[in-house]
């Protein structure tokens, strides 16, 4: 039986991530739950979907026919009798807000948002809500609340915004500073102040008012506190130590902010400052700073990234982990546990990712832009196995050997070419790589079937045989010998000799293949469409991608590059080649002029790319990313010739219906990510083109 506590967490997951009453599919709900934590078997459940079955209360699930595939949908209800599910269901209230007023009437953000709604609900029965067509006023006994048309109704459900106005002298009440006149400072609170900002940030620094806010914040000290409304007028009560200018970036006005020295505070405090002691550097290199926030700029794009890494999704992480991570850079430049990698500085991070594996950051020194340093990597080590969803197969079940076990699927599927022309890897590299990943979507979607009696387990491999019957896998459990609890049995057709007929008898429906399209918008590239790249991360992280040959033909004139490419050329295995690769994309992130070459040629080739999407829709080929389970689209680049492709640019559709360039693939990556759906049917990505030289590139390459 499943807790109602259970319920309301699974409730409040779903509801901040999915709308109400629109159909999703069931394998997209099942693997965002499961990167949040909530695992079936943690309840006592096989599989999801039971799991799952037990929350009708607010989950509808159905079978549904997609083409010849039964697929299950799941819908997301209001349920009526979650607490404060009205209110919260109707309302769009910050983050930001709940906090302040949870400190404002000293209570956590759940006890602040059921005060709300009680005290919404109190004002409508006793008739003390003040309703009109574009707002709702109703108040507590330390605010006025304002309920306004939610300006994002188109991203947010939620017809109404939440605001709130305290009370005077409510906010020093609830601080325990009664006595005190609201927006007054004492010279203590004041000193307080100081000693937090010169903890963090550096003296005599201009930054943006937004640094100088969460500094501040983070140490406890809030606007709310101290009873001011905008956090620019508690600033400007700050005068001793802080001044304050406004500018003009980008076309938007700022306020930026200067942190000045007390002297006489810093002796009081016992933090006299010795001289260059902010300029310490290490190994010769650069000067460090002795604290992130302030001194390291936290690009979204990064954090994102690890975000993902954590929780399954790209977006931006919870102010805890953000902090995690300046702390993990502090104590290692604390105790001088920095490690210098690639012009980078690696420290460990207190965070495991969602598979329980180490998080691992590095800074690197910026030229650009107000701060001296960026946060350029911010997640789990390459060089980890857990992170790669190929070895999913492996962990299920023992497998044999790999030349026996793919040698038998080869020999039962429809013939097509397994491997890359000139190929120096084992053979079937291509059909490997299939079978790894096409488990690993299938275990997502809960297509895995097992026996109920536990005997027997079984999936469809997606691929069919010479009379395009669809071929399983069949497994029994292990002994004790072996760690996976299945042993590989052999591939099947159903109601086959042996094994197909135990596959018949077990299992109706029998097992279903993957499934990865959602709509015809996965298909087929919309060339009205805008579509904008990446640039920066095709050329500085992915270079080792582009064909060397043009590489050093966009190099010359320009010698210290073509010297890198020499040494790239010349470089005997891939570890000294990713060496020289990074020291080439340090060149290019150096020399604007060649970048500027670079992305040209890569504009030019693009433009080419959508002239051959207008002729031949197929040009564009769908793939899926295994890594990062999303489904884009490839086109081709010719570099060199134009009859010729030398990469694949990898496009996904965004919110807004245009087109984001996210990276290059070469084309041995891309023939891996499309074969999944498919055989590519395409003359640009043909295995006969395919040069088999590149098989020994690190897996997972393809962020």
């Amino acid at each position: 039986m499943i807790t109602p506590e259970v319920k309301q967490r699974v409730y409040k997951l779903l509801t901040e991530s999915f709308p109400f009453d629109e159909p999703q599919p069931f394998a997209k709900v099942a693997l965002y739950l499961t990167k949040q934590g909530i695992k079936s078997s943690d309840y006592g459940y096989a599989k999801m979907k039971p799991f799952l079955s037990e929350m009708p209360e607010f989950l509808l699930i159905r079978e549904i026919l997609l083409g010849q595939n039964p697929q299950q949908e799941i819908t997301l209800r209001r349920w009526k009798e979650a607490k404060d599910s009205a209110f919260a269901s109707m309302v769009n209230i910050p983050n930001k807000t709940l906090e302040g007023y949870g400190l404002l009437i000293g209570k956590s953000k759940d006890e602040a948002l059921s005060a709300l709604s009680d005290a919404y609900a109190r004002a409508k029965a006793e008739g003390r809500l003040t309703q009109t067509e574009d707002q709702q006023i109703f108040e507590t006994d330390q605010a006025r609340i304002l309920l306004t048309p939610n300006r994002y109704v188109v991203t947010d459900s939620k017809p109404w915004h939440l605001s709130f106005t305290a009370k005077t002298g409510q906010i020093a009440e609830s601080q325990g500073l009664q006595g005190q006149s609201v927006a007054s400072l004492t010279q203590e609170n004041k000193k307080d102040i100081y000693f937090a900002l010169s903890e963090v940030l550096p003296k005599e620094e201009t930054l943006h008012m937004a640094v100088v806010s969460k500094v501040m914040n983070d140490a406890g000290h809030s606007k709310e506190q101290y009873g001011f409304y905008k956090m620019k007028l508690l600033l400007q009560e700050l005068g001793e130590f802080l001044s304050l200018e406004e500018a003009v970036m980008g076309g938007v006005p700022q306020t930026l902010v200067t942190l000045h020295a007390v002297p006489d505070w810093d002796q009081e405090g016992g933090r006299t400052v010795e001289p260059g002691a902010e300029s310490v550097r290490l190994n010769g290199e650069p000067s460090l700073p002795h604290k992130m926030m302030g001194s390291v700029q936290l690009l979204p794009k990064t954090l994102a990234k690890l975000n993902l890494a954590l929780t399954g999704v790209e977006a931006p992480p919870t102010q805890q982990v953000v902090q995690a991570v300046c702390a993990g850079y502090d104590k290692a430049r604390a105790t001088g546990t920095l490690r210098e990698r690639n012009n980078a500085y690696l420290f460990s991070v207190d965070l495991r990712d969602k598979n329980g594996e180490p998080i691992y950051a590095s800074i690197k020194r910026s030229d650009y832009g107000v701060y001296p340093w960026y946060l350029n990597f911010a997640g789990v080590s390459r060089s980890n196995p857990m992170r790669n969803p190929g070895k999913e197969l492996e962990r299920f079940a023992f497998l044999g050997s790999w030349s026996n076990f793919l040698e038998e699927l080869e020999r039962k599927a429809l013939p097509e070419p397994w491997d890359f022309e000139d190929s120096q890897n084992k053979k079937y590299f291509i059909l490997q790589k299939y079978i790894q990943y096409t488990f690993y979507r299938l275990q997502l979607e809960d297509k895995v079937c097992v026996a109920e009696d536990g005997s027997f387990a079984a999936f469809n491999t997606g691929l069919v045989t010479q009379h395009y019957d669809d071929l399983y896998a069949c497994f029994e459990p292990s002994d004790e010998s072996h760690k996976t609890k299945w042993r590989f049995l052999e591939f099947c057709t159903a109601a086959g000799r042996g094994v197909g007929k135990r596959l018949v008898d077990y299992f109706n429906p029998l097992p279903q293949p993957p499934s990865y399209f959602e709509c015809k918008e996965d298909l087929l590239f919309d060339l009205e469409k805008e579509l904008h790249t990446d640039y920066e991360h095709i050329l500085l992280d992915n270079v080792a991608r582009l064909p060397l040959e043009f590489l050093r033909e966009e190099c010359h004139g320009m010698r210290a590059a073509l010297e890198v490419v020499d040494r790239i050329e010349e470089a005997g295995d891939w570890r000294e080649k990713k060496l020289r690769y990074q020291e080439l994309s340090d060149r290019i992130a150096e020399t604007p002029r060649l970048f500027n070459r670079l992305r040209n040629r890569l504009e030019d080739a693009i433009e080419m790319a959508r002239k051959q999407v207008r002729w031949n829709y197929k040009t564009a080929i769908p793939c899926f990313f295994p890594t990062r389970n999303v489904m884009s689209l490839m086109l081709p680049l010719s570099l060199q010739d134009d009859s010729r492709a030398d990469a694949a640019l990898v496009v996904e559709r965004t919110r807004s219906g245009n087109y984001q360039g996210q990276t290059i693939l070469t084309l041995q990556q891309a023939y891996l990510d499309g074969r999944l759906l498919c055989r590519p049917n395409s003359e640009w990505l043909d295995t006969r083109n395919i040069s088999g030289a590149e098989d020994d590139v690190e897996e997972d390459e393809e962020e």
